[in-house]
């Protein structure tokens, strides 16, 4: 909270840089059109009040939504019903603006049943600057999620929404340093099947309890299939600090290197590497945006464990929408369950070699055609949805 308190500082000085790149000549009225320019302000929603500066300049600005459009449309709902949410008895949920989505308690934040008022000011002090950027761009692709896109542009009124994605880093080059920690990886897939290895990984900035973990390691060990787990410390330590053995279940890891089958990584691992790799076959994921992206770009099917933010929103919507996922386990809560069985039971959803597992990989291959078409120079979506913004921006 603090960090983005301290964001809210930064108006003067950034008022002050623009002032410096337009010398003056845009500046307006706060009900003024913006001008053809040279200078855009595209920002994130955290810093909310660039809005105003550029208005002051007479300036086009847009907001950029690094979450997919579903995501942002209920997190936007969301803060603007807090604190009164209007749960059922049964704990289900359903927002005003959007009443025929139906969540669940447990697909919430810790946040949003915390009752911070901090947080709860904050949001309502920004989230009316929303109405008055002059456009959103959304880190989507119109054919990839046309209900959340439809769902965003209601919420936001007359605010015209660019899906400009996907916004996914290339895999790095062949041809560069492999050495360290990154090579061992990269040489034990190449010596496993295709798509026979599961790539676990909770993001930068996610992590999950240590019985949560125990549990994940007997799932891994019953069902017996190759994997690769990018492991940070658990809930209530320094998720950058060092990771301790004690926090797995005894001999896992010296099992799993004994016998071939697995590899536990501290910290960090190519992501992009291994999602590009023939040998990865699915992606037990905390499904923040760009590790979605990243998924589904290179063809590999989701296992869903959301922990924080949007991801809730995520898993839902390539649950529900595309059948490209399936939910694991839900939080990290003290409240939260996750049973080695539950876990078992997905992994075999999507590798097992059956039916649903081939209608589930069938729907990750469209969607990975989807965003492949997106940025086509003979009508891609998002090409169009770029040329159309920058239009609308009056850049030159």
């Amino acid at each position: 909270m603090k960090l983005f308190e301290a964001l809210d500082t930064l108006e003067p000085a950034f008022d002050d840089f623009l002032s410096s790149l337009t010398g003056e000549v845009h500046k307006g009225d706060e009900e003024e059109e913006p001008a053809a320019a040279n200078v855009c302000v595209i920002a994130d929603v955290f810093v909310a009040w660039t809005v105003d500066v550029a208005r002051r300049r007479g300036l086009p600005h847009a907001f950029f939504a690094s979450c997919g459009a579903f995501g942002s449309a209920i997190l936007h709902a969301l803060w603007a019903n807090i604190p009164v949410l209007p749960f059922g008895p049964d704990g289900t949920l359903r927002l005003p603006e959007h009443p025929t989505v139906v969540l669940h308690r447990s697909q919430l934040s810790p946040i949003f049943s915390s009752g911070d008022e901090r947080w709860t000011a904050y949001h309502r002090r920004h989230l009316p600057r929303g109405y008055l950027t002059n456009a959103v761009i959304s880190n989507t692709v119109e054919e990839l999620e046309p209900t959340g896109l439809a769902m965003l542009r209601r919420t936001l009124g007359g605010v015209p929404v660019y899906p400009l994605g996907p916004l996914v880093r290339g895999v790095p080059a062949s041809d560069e340093d492999d050495g360290g920690s990154d090579g061992t990886i990269l040489s034990w897939l190449d010596t496993q099947r295709p798509s026979s290895v599961v790539y676990i990984s909770f993001g930068s900035q996610n992590t999950i309890r240590a019985n949560q973990m125990a549990e994940l390691a007997a799932a891994l060990e019953s069902t017996g299939r190759p994997f690769v787990w990018v492991v940070r410390p658990p809930v209530g330590f320094d998720v950058n600090g060092a990771f301790r053995d004690e926090w797995l279940p005894g001999g896992f890891e010296a099992r799993a290197r004994a016998s071939g089958r697995g590899l536990v990584v501290c910290g960090w691992a190519p992501q992009l590497r291994i999602l590009a790799h023939a040998a990865t076959g699915a992606f037990l994921s905390h499904c923040g945006w760009n590790s979605v992206l990243e998924s589904l770009t290179h063809g590999v099917p989701l296992l869903g464990w959301p922990l924080a933010a949007e991801q809730f929103y995520n898993v839902k919507m390539l649950a529900e929408e595309w059948g490209a996922c399936v939910e694991v386990a839900r939080g990290n809560m003290e409240s939260s369950v996750v049973e080695r069985s539950r876990v078992v039971e997905a992994m075999e959803k999507v590798m097992g070699g059956t039916a649903e597992s081939e209608t589930l990989r069938r729907r990750v291959a469209e969607a990975r055609q989807v965003l492949s078409r997106a940025w086509a120079e003979d009508g891609g979506s998002s090409r169009a949805a770029l040329h159309d913004f920058f239009r609308a921006m009056r850049l030159r």
